[in-house]
């Protein structure tokens, strides 16, 4: 641009992340210039995870891995479930190992944990995630217990 302003669109960091310097000239012959330095960061890609293609059923163990597959450092990770921050007592705990993944894990399952899990990765440059659903079987429970009904013969019997 004419009042020296550079744009540089799309930025890739093989191509440019460089030092850039400005050089000023005025009608005099008077020069003066500025470097910067410029550092493209790369927002963070989670991996796509899963709890597999069936319901697992109550009593059995998830572990499910969320990888940072590309991103610069620093990155934070966290598990949701439902949108929301996973609570301690809740039964799912997280291993955070190293930098760039954590794993969820349930040691047993029950239908309080059946819903959408969500692994969030962020850094400067951005934010990503990815959400799976975990399905639970679980045994049939009574709404409403039936109790037993007696009628005199030959009356209406409503249940």
């Amino acid at each position: 641009f004419p009042n020296g302003t550079l744009v540089i669109e799309n930025v890739e960091r093989m191509s440019d992340e460089a030092t850039y310097t400005c050089v000023a000239k005025n009608s005099q012959g008077y020069t003066a210039k500025g470097t910067l330095e410029v550092q493209v960061m790369v927002p963070p890609v989670v991996q796509p995870f899963s709890f597999g293609d069936v319901a697992m059923n109550s009593g059995q163990v998830v572990t499910t891995p969320c990888s940072v597959i590309e991103g610069d450092h620093p990155l934070q990770l966290r598990w949701l479930f439902d949108g929301e921050t996973i609570k301690p007592r809740s039964g799912a705990t997280v291993f955070n190992i190293g930098e760039r993944s954590a794993i969820l894990s349930i040691a047993s399952v029950s239908h309080n944990h059946a819903g959408n899990y969500t692994c969030v990765a962020e850094n400067e440059a951005g934010t990503d995630s990815h959400t799976a659903t975990l399905i639970i079987n679980v045994p049939p429970r009574w709404i409403l217990e039936p109790t037993d009904k007696a009628f005199a013969q030959g009356s209406d019997a409503k249940v």
